[in-house]
């Protein structure tokens, strides 16, 4: 709206008493001092057309509809009163009812007036959810006016620009989004490992062997952090892959990843024994410590995934036995089974990014 617009206005209001009626008067000259273009009944002797008719044009004639709330004008639209009597506050209400209904109860028109904190009961059922002013304060008042005069409290600032979108981490099947890429390259990964004991009670263990101690302990403690020390849910997703890969040596090859089905949950700290044995891969004894190892795991269907550091020169391994998670689920595979859109089709690719280790 034009801001130097003179709004049309009609007041709907009930005449409950003499005093309400001078009020409603007093409204409406103050409203149209300050250029607020104000119908009222008061100001009419009789109109040609008649009261109906006449209300039901200045309702259509009007940008906004005050509805002053009283009791008086509640009961007279609930129907509270006698027969005959309030016709004009009935004939007006249900005009106001009839209009609101007609635009889907979108209301931009119907203002709710009161001038008192306790008529705010009075004010009519379908416009107790817009916005009301009590005009008898002058914070009220001027927040009315200047609401005739589409004129806001507060200035909507322009909209600015998006922020941008955050780097997406790089991901690949064979580390997939619970691994850190930039600590996983730091951390040399080397293979895979087994630890077990002599007692028959004992857990086998499967190791990760990296180079860098920090960064494989920082692995280990960001899974802890998220999964608990027992993955309960199997974030960790594990899976050992037999079978001859084109261009690789007889063996067998470990993906390590995360399993985006399951939620992380906490869980109990599960300790280790002391191990009394640590084996490799070899494939000069057929294998002899995977095999072990799967026996183990499939009779007891439990295992701790575990880092070790590796010193090159004098090929001793050190298990980091505070970061061993414990876990349920391997994922055992045959690598004839794999495509290269599979999870684990990373075995596949010509350039992979690992080289099995040998001590």
């Amino acid at each position: 709206m034009d801001n130097e617009h003179n709004p049309i206005v009609f007041i709907s209001y009930s005449q409950d008493s003499a005093s309400l009626a001078d009020r409603v008067l007093e409204l409406s000259n103050k409203l149209r001092s300050e250029g607020i273009d104000t119908i009222l009944d008061q100001y009419e002797e009789s109109p040609a057309e008649g009261w109906p008719r006449w209300m039901e044009n200045s309702i259509d004639r009007a940008e906004y509809v005050l509805v002053i709330g009283s009791k008086g004008y509640l009961d007279k639209q609930t129907g509270k009163v006698p027969v005959g009597s309030g016709r004009g506050v009935k004939w007006e209400s249900n005009i106001i009812y009839q209009k609101l209904y007609n635009a889907d109860s979108l209301n931009t028109k119907f203002i709710p007036i009161v001038f008192d904190e306790k008529d705010l009961s009075f004010i009519p059922i379908p416009l107790q959810g817009a916005t009301f002013y009590n005009v008898s304060t002058q914070s009220g008042y001027d927040k009315l006016y200047w609401r005739l005069r589409g004129v806001t409290g507060s200035k909507k600032p322009e909209l600015g620009k998006l922020r941008p979108l955050p780097e997406k981490e790089r991901k690949t099947l064979f580390v997939s989004s619970m691994i850190d890429i930039e600590t996983w390259d730091k951390a040399i990964w080397r293979g895979a490992g087994f630890l077990f004991t002599k007692d028959p009670m004992d857990m086998p263990i499967l190791l990760l062997i990296y180079k860098n101690e920090k960064y494989a302990s920082k692995i280990f403690k960001d899974w802890i952090t998220d999964v608990g020390k027992t993955d309960t849910n199997e974030d960790i997703r594990v899976a050992l892959v037999e079978g001859d890969v084109p261009g690789e040596e007889k063996g067998y090859y470990i993906v390590i990843g995360n399993n985006l089905d399951e939620a992380i949950k906490r869980a109990e700290n599960s300790g280790l024994d002391i191990f009394e044995m640590m084996i490799f891969n070899n494939p000069t004894d057929n294998f002899y410590c995977y095999n072990w190892f799967k026996k183990e795991y499939l009779n007891k269907r439990t295992f701790y995934l575990m880092p070790a550091i590796v010193d090159e020169a004098t090929k001793q391994v050190k298990p980091l036995f505070n970061y061993a998670i414990l876990k349920h689920k391997i994922e055992y595979r045959d690598i004839k089974d794999i495509t290269d859109n599979d999870i684990d089709g990373i075995l596949l690719q010509k350039d992979k990014p690992f080289k099995p280790y040998q001590p």
